[in-house]
């Protein structure tokens, strides 16, 4: 489960960095406030590292620096409990609008992108439990 579930996510920030990339190019983001571009700047990094972190998880790869993964684990954590905020808002603005089965796609959606941070969060922090007791030293 945890391989497809890296190779899916790695999948889905390669097509982020794509859609991210066109919107540049077309000067679609140019009326973005700087703690927007700060935001996007900033969840492209998490991503990135949570993907390689999930990679190296299920794949059971050891990609250094050790020391980074454990305190990384820790902000990716708090990247996520972040994400699934802005997520929950999102989904309290279209459900004060919707009824029916917008209602139920919006729960769904939520749902959806609890699960995705969630388990990203827990990919990365195992493997940074495994790799912090691989390199403690034997007693």
């Amino acid at each position: 489960m945890w391989k497809i579930f890296a190779v899916l996510y790695s999948l889905a920030f390669a097509f982020g960095l794509v859609v991210v990339g066109y919107l540049i190019a077309l000067d679609a983001l140019a009326g973005m406030t700087s703690l927007g571009w700060i935001v996007i700047s900033a969840s492209m990094v998490m991503a990135l590292g949570t993907a390689i972190g999930l990679t190296a998880y299920a794949f059971n790869l050891n990609v250094p620096p050790a020391e980074l993964w454990r305190p990384f684990s820790w902000l990716a954590g708090a990247w996520a409990l972040f994400a699934s905020f802005i997520s929950f808002t999102k989904f309290l603005s279209a459900a004060a609008v919707s009824s029916g089965n917008d209602l139920i796609t919006s729960v769904l959606g939520l749902l959806l992108m609890l699960a995705v941070h969630g388990f990203s969060w827990l990919g990365v922090w195992r493997y940074g439990q495994r790799v912090s007791r691989q390199g403690a030293p034997a007693r």
